[in-house]
């Protein structure tokens, strides 16, 4: 059994946090609101709920095994003071968040040497209430190969969720970037859910989000192919007309956007690399302008 605090107990925190609970770990989520009980429900499937431990000020925190992070990308700063309070010489702390810069975004928080762990989350799942949370179609973690990711990946046997290794993180990475970049950017903008990509003219600007987010992502070193953007594409078509994501829910409830962690990377890495984003450049200003976001 590990000792394992959960900084960010939102839609993902709450998910992974009730699978570590089933799994028999010794679970304590960092809130500002505190909340009894943790409920995760599967579409169509099977409901789980389980006492939580709830701590609500970072000095109840101490050093753990394991610490998972998962805040929203401009929110890393803002949990800078439960790193400090929870971070030992011995913990891991697994790094769950949006985007390709995992390790960037949270190493200056943490002291020099501290393990970290980057996760691509293939988990879609909302919050419907301070503990509650609903997932569908699959539970995924995936994390780099080596010792820490084997150990993390462990944390979850017997639990709803699977943790994999994966040989190639920066493409698993950038795979999901493709996903969020283009649906998050068009559903946060227009105001609409999935239906939108039936709408004339839509399926091509996500074509050319794509395009801007798999060239940059080769010079990163991501392996993706061309056939990349129709299956993306198809996949949107595809999906339930009223279904929405994280940019779109934010947007409609007038919160803070991960517009940078989604798209202003693409631009800033582009420049890089010497790789022309146009379209991604002129997104940018426009999810920024939408809400109170500081990206």
């Amino acid at each position: 059994m590990s000792q394992v605090l959960i900084v960010g107990p939102g839609a993902v925190g709450c998910a992974v946090g009730g699978a570590l609970i089933e799994a028999g770990h010794n679970v304590t989520f960092c809130a500002r609101q505190s909340f009894t009980r943790v409920s995760v429900t599967e579409v169509g499937g099977r409901s789980a709920v389980f006492p939580a431990r709830v701590i609500t000020s970072e000095k109840e925190a101490a050093p753990v095994d394991w610490v998972l992070l998962c805040v929203k990308a401009y929110q890393v700063p803002s949990a800078a003071d439960w790193l400090r309070a929870s971070v030992g010489r011995q913990t891991k702390v697994a790094v769950l968040l949006n985007g390709v810069e995992h390790r960037e975004r949270v190493a200056p928080f943490v002291p020099e040497g501290v393990v970290l762990v980057p996760v691509v989350v293939e988990l879609p799942v909302s919050r419907t209430a301070p503990g509650e949370v609903v997932w569908h179609r699959h539970a995924r973690l995936a994390v780099s190969g080596g010792a820490a990711g084997k150990e993390f990946c462990g944390l979850f046997s017997g639990s709803f969720v699977t943790g994999e290794t994966t040989d190639d993180f920066i493409t698993r990475a950038w795979q999901k970037l493709c996903l969020n970049a283009p649906g998050g950017a068009i559903l946060a903008l227009t105001g609409l859910p999935m239906q939108v990509f039936h709408k004339a003219g839509i399926a091509d600007v996500a074509r050319a989000i794509l395009k801007e987010c798999i060239a940059v992502g080769r010079a990163e070193g991501a392996k993706l192919d061309d056939a990349l953007i129709e299956r993306q594409i198809a996949a949107f078509l595809k999906a339930r007309p009223d279904e929405g994501n994280s940019m779109y829910a934010d947007r409609m409830a007038g919160r803070e956007m991960e517009w940078d962690a989604r798209n202003g990377v693409i631009v800033r890495k582009g420049m890089q690399h010497g790789i022309p984003t146009p379209v991604s450049a002129a997104l940018v200003p426009l999810l920024a302008a939408l809400g109170p976001s500081t990206g």
